[in-house]
């Protein structure tokens, strides 16, 4: 389904993690920002990891309140 390994989807949720979620949130935070980035990655035409580092961006942009 993903062309992200589990060992990224570790990495993001490790993220989430450090911007304070549980662990177990975290996981489904990963996961539903993952299956958000295949969604933009197809609509934009651009790849998975572009459209990854995009939204872990505005995640922590709006975990800083900027």
């Amino acid at each position: 389904m993903t062309n992200l390994s589990n060992n990224e989807a570790a990495e993001i949720a490790g993220i989430f993690v450090n911007l304070g979620a549980p662990e177990k949130q975290a996981e489904v935070m990963a996961s539903q920002l993952i299956k958000r980035a295949e969604q933009i990655a197809q609509e934009r035409g651009i790849s998975k990891v572009e459209a990854t580092e995009r939204l872990l961006k505005q995640v922590v942009e709006a975990r800083q309140g900027s």
